[in-house]
């Protein structure tokens, strides 16, 4: 009895032992994680598995820095390691086994380059000018001031509302030029969340030097940025601000470089190199109305009370007179409004403003190039009732590249 149990005792230890080996040996051949997978199966001589040693080498890497990084320099190590950590994973061929969970891993590793490349961007950010009151304006005044410093002053420089900074896309207006055969042209878009004439005239001739004027600045808005009647709430926050105080102190926007004056603000925004703000989704009445009010246009603040003569009119008449003196050529681009915006209110201000558009441009001696009405049955052009997305910023941006008078403009001094 003594040694039955004792070899029940013995065959059980060996059963045990079996099991917990034969377990190993399925999660390594890939019954428990694919990570581990990858972690303990080293012994193959495959190229991919080499490669898949690499990439989890190097993510090691990329994590421990990101532990103690605490500057953009830091930061920007991050950004590198996890390209190494990429690196190998896209070295495995398409018809190999990991292929599908290198490619996982790929995104994984990914998405931690992008959070690391925003915290090196956040810290990256050059102390330009005291804070104007809006973020926006900031944000695209150290932008611009950094894109001149890499590329040069702009030949044309976009300007105006929100309207404009997400519904004229310079990079394909720049292509489509190109295409057309004015090589070397560089194109910007400076346009800033609820800029009116009187933001864009303080901008443009009190803020920005000369040398920062482009030979050509197309201004994308419409009838809300001359509204007299209503308060305008972007300059009042821009003479509120220490940046306006600057301006009159005579202080102008200079990128410096010394470390110390470093700008640590919030994350950055989705606007690009060349500031522009790509907002992809398309404008579906019946889902978004579902979320926000239908607000008829006697009601719209942007259109009641409404008056074209005033602060913004002579805004504009300050603003065409000094660009003439600096030899800039300006057209008015009058953007669409979708039909479902359109209504009989709303309209009846808009003709009101083509009118005053079309009086304007001859006596300053601007161009204008009227689309208000252009896309009424489009809405997949546009984001929301009254402003662009990138498939129509992009359509806009194709059309004012075969126009005559951005053409003309650009032509060569006779």
């Amino acid at each position: 009895m003594r040694l039955q149990a004792k070899r029940r005792w013995t065959i059980g230890i060996l059963c045990a032992i079996a099991l917990i080996f034969g377990g190993w040996l399925h999660g390594v051949s890939g019954g428990i994680a694919p990570a581990l997978t990858a972690e303990v199966n080293f012994f193959s001589p495959k190229a991919s598995t080499a490669a898949l040693r690499d990439a989890f080498a190097q993510a090691d890497q990329a994590a421990v820095l990101a532990q103690t990084a605490s500057s953009a320099q830091q930061w920007d190590e991050v950004v590198a390691a996890w390209g190494d950590a990429i690196s190998p994973l896209q070295s495995i061929a398409v018809d190999s086994p990991e292929r599908a969970f290198a490619q996982r891993k790929m995104r994984e590793y990914l998405q931690n380059q992008a959070a690391a490349q925003k915290n090196a961007e956040k810290m990256s950010l050059p102390y330009v000018f005291p804070s104007l009151g809006s973020p926006v304006l900031d944000e695209q005044l150290m932008l611009y001031m950094s894109y001149v410093s890499a590329m040069g002053t702009p030949d044309i420089l976009i300007v105006g509302s929100s309207r404009s900074l997400q519904g004229i896309d310079p990079q394909i207006l720049q292509r489509s030029l190109r295409q057309r055969g004015y090589d070397g042209l560089r194109v910007y878009n400076f346009s800033i969340n609820g800029a009116t004439a009187q933001v864009l005239n303080f901008v443009l001739q009190r803020m920005l030097s000369p040398d920062y004027l482009p030979k050509l600045i197309v201004w994308g808005d419409g009838s809300r940025a001359f509204n007299s009647a209503r308060l305008d709430a972007t300059f009042a926050s821009i003479l509120k601000s220490p940046g306006y105080r600057a301006v009159l102190a005579g202080e102008t926007p200079s990128l410096a470089s010394e470390a110390a004056t470093r700008l640590v603000v919030g994350q950055p925004s989705a606007i690009n190199a060349y500031g522009f703000l790509p907002v992809s989704e398309p404008f579906d009445p019946t889902l978004y109305y579902q979320t926000y009010p239908r607000v008829s246009g006697r009601y719209d603040g942007f259109y009641n009370p409404f008056a074209l003569e005033g602060l913004q009119d002579v805004s504009l008449q300050s603003l065409a007179s000094y660009l003439r003196r600096q030899n800039v050529s300006l057209v008015y681009v009058n953007l669409p409004l979708s039909g479902d915006y359109l209504d009989a209110y709303r309209s009846e201000r808009e003709q009101a403003f083509q009118q005053f558009l079309q009086s304007q441009s001859r006596q300053q001696d601007f161009g204008v190039i009227d689309l208000v009405t252009q896309w009424r049955t489009r809405d997949a052009y546009f984001a929301d009732p009254s402003h662009l997305n990138q498939a129509g910023a992009a359509a806009i941006a194709q059309q004012l590249a075969g126009n005559p008078l951005i053409l003309s403009a650009l032509a060569p001094a006779a």
